[in-house]
């Protein structure tokens, strides 16, 4: 039997702010010790952090103890993503007003994948974030039944 997008349960949790929109899937809100979103039945293999631009710039200087926290409890997924909602080039062209650093910032997403083995993913608006996560959603439960 073919998996279908609309097969799709996302978890949301239960603290996500401002919550992404998805159109081709069910989703059911409850806590989420790790990330924003997630795969019904595979809350301990998948897991997807969200993140604005100035969340983003947030978790990587003032709350950066707090946010490698999270990054080291997603070690522990089979699939850990982080969606950024900016460019690539919005990240590299510092469309910003913080103290922070384009070279730190980049560092650090760079870092993110490389030594956390953590999936950077940029999406130019909530739009794109909601098909990114989605569709991420809806390749691994296929992997899943693959198996």
């Amino acid at each position: 039997m073919a998996i279908k997008r609309s097969d799709l349960t996302i978890i949301q949790d239960t603290r996500e702010k401002k919550p992404l929109v998805f159109h081709n899937a069910g989703v059911k809100i409850a806590k989420l010790e790790t990330g924003d979103y997630s795969l019904e039945h595979f809350e301990d293999k998948v897991t997807i952090e969200r993140k604005s631009l100035p969340d983003l710039l947030q978790s990587l200087s003032a709350e950066r103890k707090r946010f490698m926290s999270e990054v080291q409890r997603m070690r522990d997924f089979e699939y850990a993503g982080l969606v950024v909602e900016a460019s690539l080039a919005d990240i590299y062209r510092g469309v910003w007003r913080n103290a922070i650093s384009v070279e730190s910032v980049v560092g650090s997403l760079q870092a993110l994948s490389a030594k956390h083995g953590l999936h950077v993913l940029f999406a130019c608006d909530r739009a794109i974030a909601a098909l990114m996560v989605e569709g991420i959603l809806y390749h691994f439960l296929r992997k899943q039944h693959d198996h």
